[in-house]
């Protein structure tokens, strides 16, 4: 079966089962469905959960760029879409979740498509997100498409406890896609992901170099410092010492931006790099009383900086 489509997006499943022809990236295949599929709590379904390479995904939309959130698990992929759209949503945006990316078993996605803006402006957004497995969503100004950002389980991009584990089927044909791509690639202080120690980081290093020899010369990379406030580097909001960032994020990932090096011998001197450089915060977050996890966003600055930073990627 197609694990992903471009331009194509999948049927509802139906029952009884049934066989059809679709068209997966220019070949024919069958696609044989059934209606009481078992999924998991997350819409996962028991096919995908034994193999990732049989998760399935569709990508419509192969005009409009794609901006990847890449990073390990808990690195703060999905709140950074949380706090992304929160701002995008104040600033006139429209951002909705794209309800074709998942097959039509995965009822958790549809859940999430149907909630998505409670579950995005709630106080306990960062317990909603506990539930996002994959979420796609378009940007649009004025009706107008501007990018897709996609959010995917950091165990597909890197596990700490495999990583010499494959990109999985998806995750390659998505490299693959005809899509104009940003990749927003996650780095994190040294104290605020316990999964990701010396060692960790340092084959995180290794699988982001690997994804440098397989995307295209035209996608573009931001590298995101999240958590930036977990550091000494923060003067005021939005205020960094980005000079002694990049330093770290250097020492904490050694050789990690050695393959996004401007090579020209011309332009490297006045641009010595081949990649954007960001600090974020999303917000802040408290354990009430009842025990739940309470989300208060951070200064506006953030997320202004990052769109900024993505629409001058989109553009060119």
């Amino acid at each position: 079966m197609a694990d992903i489509n471009f331009g194509n997006p999948q049927e509802e499943v139906q029952a009884p089962i049934k066989e059809e022809t679709q068209v997966d990236n220019g070949n024919l295949t069958k696609d044989t469905t059934a209606q009481n599929i078992s999924v998991n709590e997350n819409g996962m379904s028991s096919e995908e959960l034994n193999d990732a390479n049989k998760i399935k995904v569709t990508i419509a939309d192969y005009k409009t760029p794609l901006v990847i959130l890449f990073g390990p698990p808990s690195c703060g992929k999905t709140m950074t879409l949380v706090r992304l759209t929160r701002y995008l949503q104040t600033k006139g945006y429209t951002v909705q979740p794209i309800t074709s990316f998942r097959p039509a078993y995965d009822k958790n996605y549809s859940e999430m498509c149907d909630k998505f803006d409670s579950m995005i402006n709630s106080d306990d957004a960062a317990q909603s997100t506990a539930k996002i497995n994959f979420m796609l969503v378009q940007v649009m100004y004025q009706g107008k498409p501007l990018c897709q950002i996609l959010e995917g389980p950091g165990e597909y991009y890197f596990k700490p406890e495999d990583p010499n584990a494959k990109f999985p089927k998806y995750v390659n044909a998505i490299i693959a896609s005809n899509n104009r791509k940003i990749w927003a690639i996650m780095v994190e202080p040294d104290s605020t992901n316990k999964r990701m120690g010396d060692k960790e980081r340092k084959n995180y290093v290794n699988k982001i170099h690997s994804l440098k020899s397989k995307i295209s010369p035209r996608d573009k990379v931001i590298f995101i410092f999240n958590k930036i406030d977990e550091t000494p580097f923060v003067i005021s909001p939005g205020n960094i010492k980005y000079g002694l960032a990049l330093q770290h994020t250097e020492f904490l990932y050694p050789n990690i931006f050695v393959p996004f090096k401007n090579v020209n011998p011309i332009t490297k001197w006045w641009n010595p790099n081949n990649f954007d450089f960001i600090a974020f915060q999303t917000g802040e977050f408290s354990e009430a009383s009842d025990g739940t996890l309470t989300f208060e966003q951070g200064h506006d600055i953030y997320p202004s900086k990052l769109w900024n930073f993505i629409q001058k990627r989109i553009r060119g």
